[in-house]
């Protein structure tokens, strides 16, 4: 897989193996003498399953030469990639795959029945366990609908696939960061100034706004990821998101 690296300050989706212990070597390049380019292996599902016993390396940095803001590992699932989204205060890690499609990240809160639990890598996404999350309500709607306003209302949306998959979610926001330790929340900004250091993921934390899902459908269910990350060129996007709160200067990632 190969990926640009922009000459703009930007998001970069590194398909890397992020924490192992003992990194393996990074070959930038091609043979074309493109220096933009930098191929990388993805990181098969049972390397990943395998990873999940691992105990992180706080000693673990990563340091090579370009411009991203933030680098986060992108994982192999079933016919897709997907990255760690650490949501909440403290921060509870949720599984999202990548999609270019979407315009909304959305994942399963507790609550959702049937959606699949033990098919993904976390747990359900647990408001009452964050102390920065805000369910959104009816006259805060960003793309939902207002439900049920006379009695505690809240704002609805939901989106179904071609493939026949969907997912219904209330709307809310919390605190959220990409990347850092797999096994572990960053409680803070522990990291140096290095933009590839995993510790240093926390600084990019801001608001996102995000679907709670409640009801899931298809392959939504049966996913190895618990969600989906909206990356569409839409205001709702997380790169978006992201720009609007300051973190990125730039429209861009990669």
């Amino acid at each position: 897989m190969k990926l640009m690296i922009p000459s703009t300050t930007s998001f970069l989706l590194w398909s890397m193996t992020a924490l192992s212990a003992k990194a393996s070597k990074i070959s930038e390049g091609n043979s074309s003498g493109n220096s933009n380019i930098v191929s990388i292996p993805l990181i098969p599902h049972h390397v990943q399953k395998a990873r999940r016993s691992l105990r992180p390396d706080p000693n673990l940095r990563r340091r090579t030469e370009g411009d991203a803001l933030t680098v986060a590992a992108l994982y192999q699932g079933y016919g897709t990639h997907y990255i760690d989204l650490w949501v909440g205060t403290p921060p509870q890690r949720t599984t999202v795959i990548v999609d270019t499609g979407s315009g909304v990240s959305a994942f399963p809160c507790a609550g959702c029945e049937d959606c699949g639990e033990s098919h993904h890598t976390d747990k359900y996404f647990d408001p009452a366990l964050s102390s920065t999350f805000v369910k959104s309500s009816c006259d805060s709607c960003k793309r939902g609908r207002c439900v049920n306003k006379q009695n505690d209302g809240y704002c609805q949306i939901g989106m179904s696939y071609q493939e026949g998959s969907s997912w219904t979610a209330y709307e809310a926001t919390d605190k959220s960061y990409v990347g850092g330790l797999h096994a572990a929340p960053l409680l803070q900004d522990a990291g140096d100034d290095s933009d590839l250091d995993p510790l240093h993921a926390k600084h990019y934390a801001f608001d996102l706004y995000f679907g709670c899902q409640f009801h899931l459908t298809g392959l939504f269910k049966t996913q190895l990821a618990d969600g989906i990350m909206g990356m569409d060129n839409v205001a709702s996007s997380y790169w978006s998101q992201a720009k609007s709160h300051g973190i990125m200067d730039k429209s861009n990632f990669s």
